[in-house]
């Protein structure tokens, strides 16, 4: 997505003199719900979840162009792909989340430049 965007799209709007796009990704992993409020076609659809809740805030605390990544997706990585990840360093208000198995602080991950 970072690479479409930076190759692709924002080319095209430096060409017409408008800003370019930044993207932000974080993720992380776990069981969601699926939530239709209402009951015909052009009800809207939400997906809920402590996940989702957690990639939000993931993504909010990333870098413009900048992959982040919860614990528990990088402890599913390859050793290989978990080298292209350092940790990120969060003061006590900036992150609260805890790691539902060991109550630490639920770790994240950000991809290294260049790699």
């Amino acid at each position: 997505m970072i690479t479409v965007v930076k190759n692709g799209i924002n080319p095209i709007l430096n060409q017409y003199d408008y800003p370019e796009l930044g993207v932000k990704i974080g993720m992380d992993v776990g069981e969601n719900v699926i939530v239709q409020y209402g009951h015909d076609k052009s009800s809207p659809i939400d997906i809920l979840g402590y996940c989702m809740n957690v990639a939000a805030k993931i993504t909010s605390l990333t870098g413009p162009n900048r992959i982040s990544i919860g614990e528990d997706v990088h402890g599913l990585l390859h050793p290989s792909e978990k080298a292209k990840f350092k940790e990120m360093k969060f003061g006590p208000d900036e992150w609260k989340y805890r790691n539902r198995t060991t109550d630490q602080m639920y770790r994240v991950y950000t991809l290294i430049e260049g790699k």
